[in-house]
């Protein structure tokens, strides 16, 4: 019998029905609109809404692989098989490509999904020391985000600033969500046709963009007991 996975996650609460009382929790569902990138500059909850959205996935029958470059945030992760740090983003970055071929060449339609989330990248593709290399990881990226959708493979990429020199597009995320004060460079990139409606926001309130729907005001809802949150975590990097 073929397995049917649920690849929704919870980003947020709409600002709108907290204005009228109501809470309402946004949804996306990377089965039919794949991949995720959120923008935030310092302080303004981006790994907050990454332990979040970290939790979820945890809970779920999934693979889940967090690459963190700075290596600051999610110590406690360190030791696990599916937590990788600095220059070793590349190693799970290279994993999750060659699943991804392995994928492609013995098509089924039910494996089982692979989270990869992934801290930084800009950040990690600058310590590569040639283009040469920056283009080849940022190339493998690219099919990731092209293909993974079909084979069940998700990427959720999470940065201080939006910069097109290291991203391969927004067209390549079917979803994006902007927290606090964004510059204009991730205005344009990730709400370039919502731009007027752009302000900003504080520590945990943002936007959420999904490819068809109309612009949507959030709030990362409050973790009750982020240590057990990052317990569960830490079992699924286990795993």
């Amino acid at each position: 019998m073929m397995k049917s996975y649920d690849n929704t996650l919870v980003v947020g609460v709409s600002q709108f029905g907290l204005d009228n009382n109501i809470i309402l929790p946004v949804k996306i569902d990377f089965s039919s609109v794949p991949h995720l990138i959120i923008v935030a500059p310092s302080g303004s909850g981006k790994t907050y809404l990454l332990t979040f959205l970290l939790g979820q996935i945890a809970k779920k029958p999934v693979k889940l692989i967090l690459a963190d470059f700075k290596g600051i945030d999610f110590t406690e992760f360190d030791g696990c098989k599916d937590y990788y740090k600095h220059s070793d983003i590349a190693k799970a970055l290279d994993y999750v490509f060659e699943e991804l071929q392995k994928r492609m060449e013995e098509p089924k339609k039910d494996n089982q999904p692979i989270y990869f989330c992934v801290d930084e990248w800009s950040g990690f593709l600058c310590s590569l020391t040639t283009k040469k290399e920056q283009d080849s990881f940022k190339q493998k990226m690219a099919s990731i985000l092209m293909l993974g959708r079909g084979v069940n493979i998700f990427v959720i990429m999470s940065l201080q600033r939006a910069d097109s020199a290291y991203i391969t597009g927004r067209d390549n995320f079917g979803n994006a969500v902007g927290l606090g004060a964004l510059s204009k460079e991730s205005i344009a990139m990730l709400f370039n046709d919502d731009k007027e409606l752009i302000h900003p926001k504080i520590r945990g309130k943002g936007y959420l963009k999904t490819d068809g729907k109309s612009l949507s005001e959030i709030v990362v809802p409050k973790i009750r007991d982020i240590a057990k949150l990052k317990e569960i975590i830490k079992t699924a990097l286990l795993k």
